[in-house]
């Protein structure tokens, strides 16, 4: 059964990525956690829960879960982030999860993962000289995403000599010109070849990895330098996040709606969703202790897999270092994937009549209340909609009237106040209804760049240096 939602996910879930909004996410989230409490209760009535589930190697990952649902709920941005958390949970139960599945089960995820590659390809090749939009709307929203999926595909085309496959995402590499990904695929080449003159495979074969580092050195050379300026700059705000909640962070996908408070004073750098280093950007998001968990088992379980999938593993944990592919879920759950190995055998655990019971009950419970939370983020996205109708209708006040449920619910109300506030930078009262909203969303939480922003804009267009001045004192007490 896994294996066919597996496959039906990392299939589908690349080419719709380009448009990936809430209820698509939540539907993806939904399938995967739906089919793994079906496979749980399908081997608990066949035999018992599986041994496997306990192994030690799991530890880290329950550890990383736990953690990083902590920081979500601590987080001063979850009304914004809440489903952001699912991808990554959808992520961790396909490492878990793949790790049962059979040898035909992968097999069949596999084939899935290779069609969709082809499908990647196709669009990629409709895009750019059908509609022209290749650079501008690629497949996976962004060419360094495309880069990254192409990058993991290379070294599965190969193992199952697929030549031509291998040929269409090297083409696609080379097409993104994403220079990250050509360090990623070096550094997945010269582990493969370190690897062959370990065992022998590849006497005198040092010139290889010689021309691999010249041709890295001269890939670094080859950076643009406001491609190096933008990133220590995000990597910078991402260091000072840290610093700022070291042991909470500001929860899964924040850095997006943080990073701009955090840029260095008078920083020209435009704002980015990604700190374009994966490790920077979970350690800021997630805490110190959520990221060492997580981080032991990334490297702990890319030692167990075997393979040129192992190369694959490489790639991505290189390529994160410099960008942020592993961020966008389609590349995530495709990499969680290719991490799970295996587990070892062990008996199964015989569960008692009583225990299932009231775990299935337990389960069902949670179940429903994801299922309330799914639908008031939908729920928050249509208010939002019919706000904008009425206000584009001239109809403020019955904007606000279509939010004021979401105003009264913790989770959605400085997305609330903030939406609110932008529809009203453009009123012709001087900002004072605007500036109302913003002000409010501070005291919802204080480290809303986009509300120091817009107030700073109110302030300083209406004159009232005063008011500017009070602004920027309270900023720099925040962002110190």
């Amino acid at each position: 059964m896994t294996g066919y939602i597996f496959s039906a996910v990392l299939l589908l879930a690349p080419p719709l990525q380009a448009v990936f909004d809430l209820p698509l996410q939540l539907a993806f989230q939904q399938a995967v956690l739906l089919g793994c409490l079906a496979w749980l209760v399908l081997r608990v009535r066949a035999g018992g829960l599986p041994g496997g589930l306990g192994d030690r190697r799991f530890y880290p990952l329950w550890a990383a879960a736990g953690l990083t649902l902590l920081a979500l709920l601590a987080s001063p941005f979850r009304g914004y982030v809440f489903q952001e958390w699912g991808n990554y949970a959808a992520g961790l139960l396909i490492f878990v999860f793949s790790s049962f599945l059979d040898e035909r089960e992968r097999g069949l995820v596999l084939r899935s993962v290779l069609l969709c590659a082809w499908l990647i390809f196709g669009v990629s090749l409709v895009q750019a000289f059908a509609f022209k939009n290749f650079a501008s709307h690629p497949p996976l929203t962004n060419l360094n995403a495309l880069a990254l999926f192409a990058v993991m595909l290379v070294p599965l085309a190969l193992e199952g000599r697929r030549w031509a496959l291998a040929g269409a995402m090297i083409v696609l590499i080379v097409w993104t010109q994403s220079l990250g990904a050509a360090l990623a695929g070096l550094a997945a080449a010269g582990a493969y070849a370190a690897s062959r003159m370990k065992s022998g495979e590849l006497r005198g074969s040092g010139w290889l990895l010689a021309v691999l580092a010249a041709v890295a050195g001269l890939s670094l050379w080859l950076l643009q330098s406001d491609s190096v300026a933008g990133r220590l700059a995000w990597w910078r705000s991402a260091w000072e996040m840290f610093l700022a909640r070291p042991l909470t962070g500001f929860g899964a996908a924040a850095f997006s709606w943080a990073q701009t408070g955090f840029q260095a004073g008078g920083s020209a750098v435009e704002h980015s969703i990604y700190a374009h280093n994966y490790y920077l950007e979970f350690l800021a998001e997630n805490g110190l202790f959520a990221a060492a968990a997580w981080f032991l088992l990334l490297f702990t379980a890319a030692r167990r897999v075997t393979g040129l999938a192992r190369f694959s593993v490489i790639a991505a944990l290189a390529h994160s270092l410099v960008d942020f592919g592993l961020s966008v879920p389609a590349n995530f759950w495709l990499f969680c994937f290719l991490l799970a190995s295996p587990a070892a055998p062990a008996p199964a655990v015989e569960v008692k009549r009583p225990a299932f019971r009231s775990a299935l009950l337990f389960a069902c419970l949670l179940e429903a209340a994801l299922l309330c939370l799914c639908w008031r983020g939908v729920a928050f996205d249509r208010a939002k909609r019919q706000a904008l109708a009425a206000f584009a209708a001239g109809d403020p006040v019955k904007a606000e009237l279509a939010l004021r449920p979401e105003l009264g619910k913790k989770l959605f109300r400085l997305p609330a106040l903030e939406f609110l506030g932008r529809l009203n930078l453009t009123a012709r009262d001087g900002g004072v209804r605007a500036a109302v909203y913003f002000e409010t969303a501070l005291l919802e939480n204080r480290y809303s760049a986009f509300s120091w922003r817009a107030l700073a804009r109110i302030y300083s267009v209406s004159g009232r240096p005063e008011l500017a001045a009070g602004l920027e004192r309270r900023r720099q007490e925040v962002f110190k």
